[in-house]
């Protein structure tokens, strides 16, 4: 059938895009489904890639990753995933839709597929600090993830912008790069606990309470103020976000039986990257805290690998073998 799968892919971020990739090179018929524009999309430079010593945008990262997944017969759809159901065959239902129309409830250029397979790489997205254009500073002077970025902060004068004991917590791991920061508490009904506010008056680390009223710099790559709703001036050179998530995007999974954590987090077989669901993997953010991007193609490979397994198990031969044979019957 044209609209049938033997792996689909919802979510085209790094661990989708790498799953698609090692999927394509068995020749399982592969089709990632993706939104558009998560995450990696708006990083704006990763520098702890390997390959890449001067760094790599994630907009280039994913480009690059949908060419060569392209190379080797992965179909790209670019909708919303809507809904997934598992039939009685075992196989899965997916219905998709336009980002637009999906928002305005119309029932317009909806499109459904069947799969095998199925690939969760549905990611997460992080809360930024409330501030007038703040996605011009994310990225560039806002960071989300000291793993990723806690190099670029090196000796810099840092501000730390969280709720209760997320700020300490994270100015606490910023100290390996810097010993210049200070918190900011923007929900003065989350106290810091007396724990942190000794290990914070340890280090020098003053602690400022209240809402953030807007950063001041002249471009994008220094902000120079942190100014709150008081008017208190804050001097710094970047800013870090102890402000976590605000999607965990596992809804999808959730609604055909998966496992989550209490934080929406997927549960998967650490081996095979299988969810509790015969038939699902899940790979990337949505799985883990790690937030890496490597991790995550790391995951897609695996997951990859053994969904071709177990395709091979359940005697289901790759296209390219389906159509050689097609082909010898007509001879």
């Amino acid at each position: 059938m044209k609209n049938e799968y033997d792996v689909v892919v919802i979510g085209g971020g790094a661990g989708g895009l790498q799953a698609a990739i090692h999927s394509g090179r068995y020749h399982w018929r592969t089709l990632v489904i993706d939104r558009g524009k998560g995450r990696t999309f708006y990083t704006p430079i990763y520098h702890n890639l390997l390959g890449y010593p001067d760094g790599v945008s994630g907009a280039e990262l994913l480009s690059k990753g949908k060419q060569q997944a392209k190379k080797y017969g992965v179909e790209f759809l670019m909708k919303v995933v809507t809904d997934i159901t598992k039939d009685a065959d075992g196989m899965f239902t997916i219905t998709a839709q336009r980002r637009k129309e999906y928002r305005e409830g119309s029932h317009e250029h909806i499109d459904i597929v069947r799969a095998r397979k199925i690939v969760m790489a549905t990611g997460i997205m992080d809360r930024h600090p409330d501030v007038p254009d703040v996605y011009h500073w994310a990225g560039f002077s806002i960071y989300y993830c000291p793993d990723c970025d806690g190099y670029e902060i090196t000796d810099e004068r840092v501000v730390v912008i969280g709720r209760g004991n997320g700020g300490p917590g994270l100015a606490n791991t910023l100290l390996s790069w810097t010993a210049d920061i200070a918190v900011v508490n923007i929900d003065p009904a989350k106290e810091i606990s007396d724990h942190w506010k000794m290990v914070m008056q340890d280090h020098d680390i003053p602690i400022y309470t209240g809402a953030v009223k807007e950063f001041v710099g002249k471009d994008r790559h220094a902000i120079e103020q942190v100014i709150l709703e008081d008017n208190t001036v804050i001097p710094c050179n970047k800013v870090f976000s102890a402000l976590g998530m605000y999607s965990v995007h596992s809804e999808l999974g959730k609604k055909i039986g998966v496992e989550t954590l209490e934080n929406g987090h997927i549960v998967v077989d650490p081996r095979t990257k299988q969810t509790s669901v015969e038939g699902v993997w899940a790979v990337g953010d949505v799985v883990a805290h790690s937030q890496q991007v490597m991790i995550a193609i790391g995951e897609g490979a695996q997951a990859a690998i053994w969904i071709n397994k177990t395709l091979r198990q359940e005697g289901l031969l790759p296209v390219r073998k389906r159509l050689l044979e097609v082909a010898a019957l007509k001879d």
